[in-house]
């Protein structure tokens, strides 16, 4: 049944173009630059930089909900997503926010 709603879907909304912008590049580069400002200037846990980068984690988990959900969402290949690609995304980014966070987190500490 989604498929076919995808298939009715003559275009994509505009407002799909900027979700999936967000979730697949302006997103990311926020949690790198956090994790690099983490990383050098380091001063412990729960920073306005943590709370910056933990913040883009729920954005970036929240517009690829919305992409989906709400605008027709597309793969990162450009095929057509379903709402089980979102809990796998979600699993992927949390783990993986998680790991660089707690290694940025080690290299500040240690490192400086």
């Amino acid at each position: 049944m989604e498929n076919q709603k995808y298939e009715d879907h003559k275009y994509d909304p505009p407002a799909g173009c900027f979700f999936r912008l967000f979730w697949m590049l302006v997103g990311n580069a926020i949690l790198a630059i956090c994790a690099l400002f983490i990383a050098q200037n380091y001063s412990g846990f729960l920073t306005a930089a943590d709370a910056v980068y933990w913040i883009t984690v729920g954005c970036l988990l929240a517009a690829r909900y919305v992409d989906i959900r709400y605008l027709y969402g597309l793969t990162a290949e450009g095929g057509p997503a379903s709402m089980a690609h979102w809990p796998r995304y979600a699993v992927i980014l949390v783990v993986v926010s998680i790991g660089l966070w707690l290694l940025v987190h080690g290299i500040g500490h240690f490192g400086s």
